[in-house]
């Protein structure tokens, strides 16, 4: 069994791609309170919602210029457009991640991946 079925993450990452290039329709965007560190406070931290996902995508600058790029500064104008995201390798800290990367909608998967559909435990008792 994959750890990341053993603990499913509340929001998708670049892993839940498995790969593949999706396109998406916006939905929302949304601040939600989260830890950056185990202890520490929580912060408000900004959520991509997509129609056909039930996982969101947690924005960082890049991910966000990216997207303001294609559909303009304002979030709320972004509701209803539609997106292609991708999966990047990268090495972050010495680490290998994916990271979640955006471009105009050009094609791609229709349907996202299960992982990316799965609600998880903390989600599904709510």
């Amino acid at each position: 069994m994959k750890i990341s079925e053993m603990f499913p993450r509340k929001y998708a990452t670049g892993e839940d791609l498995q790969g593949k290039t999706l396109m998406l329709t916006i939905v929302g965007v949304k601040a939600e309170k989260m830890s950056p560190q185990p202890g520490s406070p929580p912060v408000d931290k900004y959520v991509l919602f997509f129609q056909e996902a039930k996982k969101g995508i947690v924005l960082n600058r890049t991910l966000a210029e990216q997207i303001a790029a294609i559909h303009g500064p304002e979030t709320d104008d972004w509701i209803g457009k539609r997106i292609t995201i991708y999966p990047l390798p990268m090495t972050v800290a010495g680490k290998h991640r994916v990271a979640i990367r955006a471009r105009a909608a050009n094609g791609g998967e229709k349907t996202p991946p299960p992982s990316m559909q799965e609600e998880t435990e903390e989600e599904a008792e709510e």
